[in-house]
C-alpha cells in the first residue's frame, strides 16, 4: 500500500510520513486535504490556533521555572509576532484570553508539582499504522515521582468546555498511546467570557482500541483512494467540493478552491 502514497512525491516532498492533521483532514475535509497535500497550497494560521500555541509555550516556560509574569510577557510577544501576517478579526479577542488561560493552566500544573517531574516537551514520536509511517509531536511529558512511570498531557484551549472527548481528539490520543506505550491525558482550558472565568476540564480514555481502529480504517481508505488516482488531475476530477462547507469561510481556502475547481 505504501507505493500508492509515494507516487505523489514531488521534489522530495510527499505524503509521508503521515501526521494526525493530515490523516484527519483526508477523512473529514478531503477537498482541503487535496489543496494542501496534493496541490501544494499553504494557508495562514488563525487567531484561535495561535492562542493555543502561545498558551502552551507559556506553560512550558512556567514549568521550567520562569515566573508567570515573565512567561506572560514572552507569551504575548510570541503571539503578536505569529499574528503579524494574519488578518483574522479575532486577534485582539484572543490576545486578551492569553493571560487568564496561562494563569489557570499554571495553577493546575502547580497542584501536581509535588507528584510530577517534567521530563519532555514536544517530543517527536514515530509509529507505523497499517504499514504507513506516522510522525507526531506530543505536548508535555511527565514522570510520576512515586511510580517512576511516564505519561503525557496534551493541552487544548477551546471556546467550549467539553463533556466528553471528541472523536478527533480521541483518535490522536490513541495514536500517541501506541507510539509511546504510555498513558495519555487531555487538559482543556476554556477561554473566559464577560461573565465567567476560564474553566478547566481533564478527560482521559479508558480504552484506546476503538479509536485506533478508526485510525487504521482511515489509513486503509486513504491507500485505497490513492490506488485509484495517479496525478493531481485525477484527484481534481474525483472530488466535488461542497460550497456550503464551513472550510470555505477562509478567503485563501476559497480562492484556492476556485483556482482548482473553477467555482
Amino acid at each position: 500500500m505504501r507505493e500508492h502514497f509515494e507516487k505523489f512525491n514531488v521534489s522530495g516532498k510527499g505524503l509521508l510520513p503521515l501526521s494526525f492533521s493530515h490523516m484527519n483532514e483526508f477523512a473529514f475535509y478531503r477537498e482541503r486535504w487535496a489543496l494542501r497535500r496534493i496541490f501544494g497550497y499553504e494557508f495562514p494560521s488563525s487567531a484561535p490556533a495561535e492562542r493555543g500555541k502561545a498558551v502552551e509555550s507559556g506553560l512550558n516556560m512556567v514549568l521550567n521555572g520562569i515566573s508567570v509574569q515573565e512567561a506572560s510577557e514572552k507569551m504575548i510577544a510570541e503571539f503578536d509576532a505569529n499574528c503579524l501576517k494574519i488578518t483574522d478579526p479575532k486577534v485582539e479577542d484572543e490576545r486578551a484570553n492569553l493571560v487568564p488561560l496561562l494563569e489557570l493552566g499554571a495553577s493546575k500544573f502547580q497542584e501536581h508539582a509535588f507528584q510530577w517531574n517534567l521530563i519532555g516537551y514536544q517530543k517527536k514520536v514515530e509509529v507505523d499504522i497499517q504499514g504507513i509511517p506516522f510522525i507526531g509531536y506530543t505536548d508535555f511529558q511527565f514522570e510520576d515521582k512515586n511510580s517512576k512511570e511516564d505519561f503525557f498531557i496534551d493541552l487544548k484551549t477551546s471556546k467550549t468546555n467539553p463533556l466528553q472527548m471528541s472523536t478527533s481528539h480521541a483518535m490522536q490520543q490513541s495514536i500517541y498511546n501506541r507510539a509511546t506505550n504510555a498513558r495519555q491525558m487531555l487538559w482543556y482550558l476554556k477561554t473566559p467570557t464577560k461573565t465567567k472565568a476560564p474553566e478547566f476540564t481533564q478527560l482521559e480514555l479508558s480504552s484506546y482500541d476503538h479509536y485506533m481502529k478508526i485510525c487504521e480504517h482511515i489509513v486503509n481508505v486513504m491507500g485505497n483512494y490513492l490506488k485509484t488516482v495517479n496525478s493531481p488531475d485525477d484527484i481534481k476530477n474525483s472530488l466535488v467540493p461542497n460550497p456550503d462547507n464551513w472550510i470555505w469561510k477562509e478567503e485563501t481556502v476559497l480562492n484556492a478552491r476556485k483556482e482548482i475547481w473553477g467555482y
